[in-house]
């Protein structure tokens, strides 16, 4: 098993996706309801949470095949995975045999604009609502991970 969520982050953001995190004790109704109002074009949970996942998005209109799975071992969910649904580490495979991708597209600026993180709030009071926090994108991660690994900004801070 792998830590799947941080290859999922960064290929979400390297394909120019917007992520939107959800409370993992939603109910089906509140999960449909973000996902709808979110625009979510495709859906990655993990194994205890898969009926959930899978109603919410039927009712949003997500189709099953844009339903992924994050891979979890065997001793924390008691089962495997069910056949017929991809995990993140499938794609990560796949994506290995294909050509690499053009660089997106972005001015100056554009880092300090564009979404990254579409957060809403637990839900907990009542349907859940976006929060408007400002910008909320990827510099900050790669801050902490230039700091961390005493990487050099010179090709984050061009796009900032």
């Amino acid at each position: 098993m792998q830590l799947d969520t941080l290859p999922l982050a960064w290929a979400a953001h390297r394909l120019g996706g917007i992520q939107s995190p959800a409370n993992a004790a939603y109910e089906v109704s509140e999960l449909e309801y973000q996902l709808k109002n979110s625009g979510a074009k495709a859906l990655f949970t993990c194994l205890p949470l898969l009926k959930t996942a899978q109603e919410a998005a039927k009712r949003s209109g997500i189709p099953s095949d844009r339903i992924y799975l994050l891979e979890l071992p065997k001793i924390f969910t008691g089962q495997d995975n069910p056949s017929g649904i991809k995990t993140v580490g499938d794609l990560i495979r796949e994506g290995a045999k294909e050509e690499r991708l053009e660089p997106l597209n972005w001015e100056k600026g554009d880092g300090a604009k564009k979404v990254a993180f579409l957060c809403y709030s637990s839900g907990t009071s009542g349907l859940p609502v976006r929060l408007i926090c400002g910008n909320v994108d990827m510099r900050i991660l790669t801050i902490h991970l230039e700091r961390r690994h005493d990487l050099t900004s010179e090709r984050h801070r061009k796009y900032a």
